[in-house]
């Protein structure tokens, strides 16, 4: 065995660990290489089949819902076909009624139902309609936010009722989600689908085609079973066969017809509700122009920030009525019911509040007397205030 004295041996000494700390730190190295290799191709397994697992939740679970049609009152319709929601390509698919007139609806409400089997969050609506206020028939196929439906069908809310499932008949907090999505139909091919239950939200505006005549005559030959064409001209005994008011006739006599109001009413602003009275909001229930509602608190969401909603500035459409639940510094209760909004008066309060102050935010605030017998509602901002004259309101005392 060689020994390592003086001063060649302590080089060969210190040649040799030193060739050996670097084999060793190579090792050690090419190891903690193969072991990041495969954490990186684990971690990227994983992440691809947690993407890929959630990609087939999304497109292959099921919610029990229906197809609807509605339109402005005033405006009836008949739904022709193609008119369905469908996702996976046409896998799964959800029918609008097929020749549904929805002339009895109204842009609040749902006109028909169609009971169909559960699918899952649908990604296209198709639909065409005859509009006789119009004599013209639109057809528009459009991608939905699936992943906003199908998050929107996870989520849904609370609500105290009797469960749909229930075998006492008592009525229990429970989750419940949505059960319908609604087209709604308006002048000039305007488009809106909304999501209903005991909530409703808009998902989102839509713009169909018109057909030109030609194929417009050969989809009403089709459905109408008809040998002529469609009249050239909006008839007059159609309108009154289908009840259209006056006012709408004389729009359409005028050639006024337009989708601009049913835009409006989607028009957002910054505002707020604000009370004059220190009193502690328990529960509210709200509606707006547009049509959407709320009032049903989503699951795992306190009340108190569920009352921010309306409490604190934010973006929102304009209301058309709101109930609030209160209890006064004497422990009563109080319900505080604006039960209409003038349309034409409180949109058009907003609209010039917003022009006297762009970037200010609007009060809706409510004076409340000291009975709790009357309560006024005005508009204000930082430049202009307006007092709603037209809002119907009252008050019921809960003991």
């Amino acid at each position: 065995m060689e020994c390592f004295n003086g001063y060649g041996n302590k080089q060969a000494r210190w040649i040799y660990f030193n060739e050996t700390y670097n084999n060793c730190r190579q090792r050690i190295n090419a190891n903690q290489m193969k072991h990041k290799i495969i954490t990186v191709i684990t971690f990227i397994l994983i992440t691809q089949f947690s993407a890929c697992q959630k990609k087939v939740n999304m497109s292959e679970e099921k919610f029990d819902w229906d197809g609807m049609a509605c339109t402005p009152k005033g405006y009836p319709v008949v739904v022709l076909s193609p008119n369905v929601f469908y996702s996976s390509g046409g896998k799964y698919i959800t029918l609008i009624p097929n020749m549904s007139d929805t002339g009895g609806s109204n842009w609040t409400g749902s006109a028909r139902s169609w009971s169909s089997q559960p699918s899952p969050a649908p990604d296209h609506v198709s639909i065409v309609w005859y509009a006789p206020t119009e004599m013209k028939i639109y057809e528009g196929e459009f991608a939905l936010p699936q992943q906003k439906i199908y998050n929107l069908f996870k989520k849904g809310y609370m609500n105290y009722g009797i469960p749909i499932e229930s075998k006492d008949g008592k009525e229990t907090l429970h989750w419940e989600t949505y059960n319908s999505l609604t087209v709604g139909l308006a002048p000039k091919g305007m488009v809106v689908v909304w999501m209903d239950g005991q909530n409703k939200i808009e998902i989102g505006r839509y713009q169909a085609k018109e057909l030109d005549r030609k194929e417009a005559n050969e989809v009403y030959k089709a459905h109408f079973k008809s040998s002529g064409d469609m009249p050239e001209a909006v008839l007059e005994k159609e309108l009154l066969s289908r009840a259209v008011p006056p006012e709408v006739r004389e729009i359409i006599k005028q050639g006024k017809i337009s989708c601009k109001q049913w835009d409006d009413y989607r028009l957002r602003y910054n505002w707020k509700v604000e009370l004059s009275k220190p009193l502690e909001m328990y529960k509210y229930y709200i509606g707006f122009f547009n049509s959407e509602y709320s009032g049903y608190l989503p699951p795992k969401v306190s009340q108190e920030k569920f009352n921010k909603i309306i409490l604190e500035p934010g973006n929102k459409v304009v209301p058309n009525y709101i109930g609030m639940y209160v209890t006064a510094s004497n422990k009563s209760n109080y319900l505080i019911r604006i039960e209409t909004l003038d349309e034409q008066e409180t949109i058009e309060a907003f609209k010039k509040l917003e022009e006297a102050s762009p970037k200010a935010v609007i009060t809706v605030f409510i004076t409340i007397d000291d009975d709790f017998k009357n309560f006024t509602v005005v508009l204000k901002n930082d430049k202009k205030e307006i007092k709603l004259e037209k809002a119907l309101f009252t008050i019921i005392y809960f003991r």
